[in-house]
């Protein structure tokens, strides 16, 4: 009489699940061909990356993907050989932008033929990969589809949402051509010197009530332009990261972006050092805001 071999865990699976992987895929960064689980307020999905957008890194084009063969539908793939070593689906149809602060576990790589033919829709590219078919509840099924087609919608909203790039830029020809005129108007209408229009615009000194009177009649407000914030990309591609997604995910700021709040607490303290702006300090100054995010100070 032959005994039952128990199920045994594919090797590839833990592999991608073996903390010192995961620990350098998350510092090392999403790129092409991935396989990912998504997480955002407990909800969760598999996708693979087809790509990391050129225009904005902060978003991957992905495709959408279940490690439940039984959920498949005409219009997916099954892929035999994947990173978890078990068949997976994927549906090309639903590929779709999405910001990369919804990555949550990295779980290995595509191989490059596998990843071709999910993207391009095509199973001909890898015998590996077939054209999937619909289960006997296939009402099931496709309800299943419906309901991740509209969560990667919603992460493709927040995506549409974030913090403009190139703010710099921006600002260049923006707000800080009113503050640059209202600064001269210190100094012509007022005749004040370098350290008061500094102190004025920069420090919170309020003009008098004869210098307010003075400056509204040249056509100037008592109080200067606000200046614009401006925090450079590299903090707000950083703050995006799928590094921080489980120290932020817990985190409420009142309904503000805690990315956002991040790049900001991490460029500001960075701007106020001497010396010390490359990779190392970067990092630093992010775990430096995180714990300052987290007890609110």
């Amino acid at each position: 009489m032959n005994e039952r071999t128990p199920a045994q865990i594919p090797q590839e699976m833990l592999d991608v699940t073996n903390p010192d992987y995961r620990r350098q895929a998350i510092e090392a960064g999403p790129h092409a061909g991935q396989l990912w689980i998504a997480e955002e307020q407990d909800r969760t999905e598999f996708l693979m990356i087809v790509d990391i957008d050129e225009c904005d890194p902060r978003i991957a084009h992905i495709i959408p993907m279940s490690n439940a063969p039984i959920e498949q539908t005409s219009d997916g793939l099954v892929i035999e050989t994947t990173p978890l070593g078990m068949p997976m689906v994927a549906w090309p149809s639903l590929a779709i932008p999405i910001p990369i602060r919804v990555l949550d576990v990295p779980l290995g790589d595509f191989e490059p033929t596998v990843v071709q033919a999910i993207a391009h829709n095509e199973p001909d590219l890898d015998q590996r990969v077939h054209r999937a078919e619909n289960p006997d509840d296939f009402l099931t099924a496709y309800a299943q589809a419906s309901a991740r087609a509209r969560l990667f919608q919603h992460w493709w909203t927040i995506g549409k949402h974030l913090p403009p790039l190139h703010q710099e830029a921006a600002i260049t020809f923006g707000v800080s051509d009113e503050r640059k005129a209202y600064a001269q108007a210190l100094k012509d209408v007022l005749g004040l010197s370098a350290v008061q229009r500094n102190a004025i615009m920069n420090h919170g000194m309020r003009l008098t009530a004869s210098q307010a009177k003075k400056m509204e009649k040249a056509g100037f407000a008592s109080t200067p332009p606000q200046a614009q914030e401006a925090i450079p990309d590299e903090y707000l591609i950083a703050a995006e990261q799928p590094r921080w997604h489980q120290a932020l995910d817990d985190m409420d700021l009142d309904g503000n972006d805690v990315r956002l709040e991040l790049a900001r607490t991490a460029a500001f303290d960075l701007a106020a050092r001497t010396s010390g702006h490359d990779a190392a300090a970067v990092n630093g100054a992010f775990l430096k805001a995180i714990e300052s995010m987290k007890h609110g100070q």
